[in-house]
């Protein structure tokens, strides 16, 4: 009886050791992150509880959000609340849940797992404000039996104490917020309820100071725009909302994630451990952000570019973190991936700037060239058409590929202007292969968002067409997959209008947005375009051939013919022979030539170097 005495004496001395210690961190705290981070570390540091966790209800899902922890769960904090149950029976009551012998536990509460890590009772502490449950306090201890009428007693006044002082620090920010008229939107995003960055730039300093090593990471979620345009503003929300949980979950403890725009959140988490440990950490934001989002009519697909920085190996001024995590964001070449920020990425932000001065002079200095990849019947083997294609013969740097500066001179607002020298040019050159005697081909050519949205496309394609003499017939436009779905009803408005010149028109890069067979049926369409990256990949892989397949077999129905592009191999080309496919282009035939290589093979008649299949082969 002694012992008992003395070890229920120590217990309730250790808790109010823990109330006392919690008390003098509430004086000092001077926001609610540092009180629930110094009474968790508290509760364990006493001696009394093994794990401490603490999680706050989401005032947009209703779902208990991890804020903290300390201790060893030995395993994922996460999933040892959840498989407990008690966070939301401690919600759910709004008050003090004790369970001194899991034996007592229901099955569904997972006792056999709380077991598994050692323990042996735990108690649930509301955090309450105004007599609601906004978060609630876990404890966890390999003790049974240590709950008595006097432990119990000194925690009812660890969870009053604790409520009293986040009632007292929300009301004065609220105060405060009102009297600014800055409540929550200061320092949260109001879209997806993370912290803005406002709170990013005050925590970043902190954060530094924390964690001495750490990683600032720029997520720059692509395509955001194109799920609003092709569903809807709500919609993309949702999608944004889902993400932001996604991403807030993967922080851990330790870490900090902020919202600065609809397609844009900052990461901070400590740097890992090992060589290896960036690369690891990057990958899987990516995986994280390209797994399927769901939403009441299906599922969206993003993808991601991700910037990393390193404090303090690579930058030691929080204010600078930032812009060169973006700079390497915005230097993932593909536009999606991840980079690593290095000192030479900074110069290359110079030599962009440098490109678009120069973009500006290149037009009046005649310095876009036109080079034209054929398009080819692969069941004849005959050439039947051209796709122009803007080449930049740069002063200094020689000839520069459309992929170095087209995404330049659509941000720089040229590419309407320069459009119209590349419409006007190739329908020249069209016509003069013509009046050559040359076999009649015709001419593709791309057309940009920025020059679909003009009000006089129309116009100037007439324009083309009359001043070079060429038939319209011979004239096609490849449109983009995203472009089309942009204001539905004008675009088609617009396609009719181009089509009522005799002008033919191509979904270029098809299978990489959000086409189906019901938005097909719609648009005026003579042709299907196949992207490339399905070409490459479907001898290897079969997802991509079935969706090859796929493409073809939905061409077919709607009646449209098919082309596709980035063919290399005598082995694809056969594929798609089989597969049904009217035309392709690529390096197995030629790679874009100038025009008076052009003319040598319409002179020579050229045609596919293959030996076509018998259908018993």
């Amino acid at each position: 009886m002694k012992k008992k005495n003395i070890a229920s004496l120590d217990r309730a001395n250790r808790v109010l050791t823990m109330l006392s210690r919690i008390n003098r961190t509430i004086i000092r705290a001077e926001s609610p992150d540092t009180l629930y981070r110094e009474a968790c570390r508290i509760a364990v540091e006493c001696g009394m509880f093994r794990f401490a966790w603490i999680g706050m209800v989401d005032s947009v899902s209703g779902d208990i959000r991890l804020m903290t922890s300390h201790g060893d769960p030995c395993g994922d904090e996460a999933s040892l609340v959840a498989s407990g149950g008690l966070a939301d029976v401690v919600r759910q009551s709004g008050r003090l849940c004790i369970y001194n012998d899991l034996m007592t536990l229901p099955d569904h509460m997972g006792r056999m797992e709380l077991f598994k890590r050692g323990f042996h009772a735990m108690a649930g502490l509301p955090l309450s404000e105004d007599g609601k449950a906004i978060g609630v306090f876990l404890l966890y201890t390999d003790q049974t039996e240590c709950f008595d009428d006097t432990v119990v007693e000194l925690m009812h006044e660890v969870a009053d104490d604790i409520g009293f002082s986040l009632s007292h620090i929300l009301n004065d920010q609220r105060r405060l917020a009102a009297e600014s008229k800055l409540y929550y939107l200061a320092f949260y995003d109001a879209q997806t309820g993370m912290p803005n960055r406002a709170l990013l730039d005050e925590r970043l300093p902190v954060l530094a100071r924390r964690l001495g090593d750490m990683l600032v990471l720029d997520i720059r979620v692509h395509r955001v725009d194109k799920v609003a345009e092709a569903f809807s503003r709500p919609i993309a929300e949702g999608v944004l909302r889902s993400l932001a949980s996604r991403l807030d979950a993967f922080r851990g403890n330790e870490g900090f994630l902020a919202t600065l725009a609809q397609d844009e959140f900052v990461l901070v988490v400590p740097t890992p451990a090992g060589d290896a440990g960036v690369d690891v950490l990057a990958q899987d934001i990516l995986h994280l952000v390209e797994q399927p989002l769901t939403f009441s009519g299906g599922e969206i697909f993003l993808h991601a570019s991700v910037g990393v920085v390193r404090y303090p190996d690579q930058e030691t001024n929080p204010a600078q973190l930032l812009r060169r995590a973006r700079v390497a964001a915005d230097s993932t070449g593909a536009g999606y991936g991840y980079r690593l920020y290095s000192s030479e990425l900074d110069h290359g932000s110079e030599q962009r700037v440098q490109m678009e001065i120069e973009l500006h002079k290149a037009l009046e200095r005649g310095e876009f060239r036109l080079y034209y990849q054929p398009q080819l019947n692969i069941n004849s083997g005959h050439m039947v058409g051209m796709e122009a294609l803007l080449q930049w013969q740069h002063p200094e740097r020689g000839m520069l590929s459309p992929g170095v500066f087209i995404p330049l001179l659509e941000e720089c607002g040229l590419m309407p202007q320069v459009g119209t020298w590349v419409l006007q040019t190739a329908c020249a050159q069209a016509r003069e292969w013509q009046d050559s005697g040359l076999p009649s081909v015709r001419m593709a050519v791309n057309v940009s968002a920025l020059q679909f949205r003009m009000a006089n496309l129309t116009s100037v394609v007439c324009s083309a067409l009359k001043s070079t003499g060429l038939d319209a017939r011979w004239l096609e436009l490849e449109l983009t997959e995203s472009l089309i779905l942009e204001n539905a009803e004008a675009t088609i408005g617009a396609m009719h209008e181009l089509k009522a010149l005799g002008v033919t028109l191509s979904l270029d890069d098809f299978g990489t947005g959000y086409c189906s067979l019901s938005y097909l049926r719609r648009y005026p369409m003579d042709r299907l375009k196949i992207d490339r990256s399905f070409v490459n990949d479907m001898i290897e892989h079969a997802g991509s051939a079935e969706l090859v397949r796929a493409i073809l077999a939905m061409a077919k129905a709607l009646r449209l013919n098919t082309i596709a592009e980035g063919v290399e191999t005598e082995e694809q080309l056969h594929y798609l022979l089989e597969q049904g496919c009217d035309e392709m282009q690529g390096y197995f035939f030629s790679k874009p030539v100038p025009p008076e290589d052009v003319r040598i093979l319409l002179s020579n008649s050229a045609a596919l170097p293959v030996t076509r299949k018998s259908p018993g082969d």
